[in-house]
């Protein structure tokens, strides 16, 4: 792909932490689920900061910026982890033997997410993964994120083709969970369907049960796109029922 002569695609470093700790919190303010996730957009943000400081740098993660050409602004950005086979082993272990996140604690560079809502989509999204990906290699596709002054201008669709092009490289599916902002460019992409979670707002925001605040059934995707280069027949990478 030619990328668009607005903008360029680079690795994030970890001067760039605080840019992509603020782009994240202003793309999801639109979102009524994250609006629930914390009590202000500076603890949010708080949160994101520690998040990226364990994950820029470190060898099992991919960060990368699409900057603006004319004002040199960083304006998106996407992650990508890909678990070694050690990593993935152990979280098997643990899971096999039920052991729980408060037993064995966050991961590094895990979000932290604080009780209620949050938590419940993410143990959610866990028991889902760890199911899928049980002794698999395999990339996730963590975040996506544009200012929303630069929306519009292709930066989201050249990151998702480029986590699409690493996966296709290492011959590997990708899985991500999709929000409804981002199911579209996701399942443009090649990604499917595989797995969905519908929460009602209503039962988790305050006061309101009487849908006076907006709030209704949330619905978010567990997707999965297989690598273009898995040989014919490979059903290896396939989900477990």
């Amino acid at each position: 792909m030619v990328l668009p002569s607005s903008f360029e695609l680079a690795p994030a470093e970890r001067k760039d932490i605080p840019m992509l700790a603020r782009i994240h919190v202003i793309a999801c303010l639109p979102d009524n689920a994250f609006a629930l996730y914390f009590a202000t957009a500076a603890k949010f943000e708080k949160c994101v900061t520690v998040m990226l400081e364990e994950q820029v740098g470190d060898s099992t993660w991919r960060h990368i910026k699409a900057v603006d050409k004319k004002t040199r602004v960083l304006a998106a950005w996407a992650s990508w982890n890909l678990p070694t086979e050690h990593q993935i082993r152990e979280r098997d272990e643990k899971s096999a033997a039920k052991k729980i996140e408060a037993e064995s604690g966050r991961a590094k560079g895990e979000f932290n997410f604080p009780p209620g809502l949050p938590s419940y989509v993410q143990e959610d999204t866990d028991r889902w993964l760890e199911r899928s990906t049980r002794g698999k290699r395999h990339l996730l596709c963590k975040a996506l994120f544009t200012d929303p002054l630069f929306q519009r201008q292709g930066m989201g669709n050249a990151l998702v083709q480029w986590g699409n092009r690493l996966a296709d490289e290492l011959a590997l599916p990708i899985f991500l969970q999709g929000s409804p902002f981002g199911y579209p460019i996701y399942k443009k992409h090649g990604f499917e369907t595989v797995q969905h979670l519908d929460v009602d707002l209503r039962e988790w925001a305050p006061d309101a049960k009487n849908n006076d605040k907006g709030y209704g059934i949330y619905r978010l995707r567990y997707m999965l796109r297989l690598s273009l280069t898995l040989p014919p027949n490979d059903t290896s990478t396939l989900p477990s029922t």
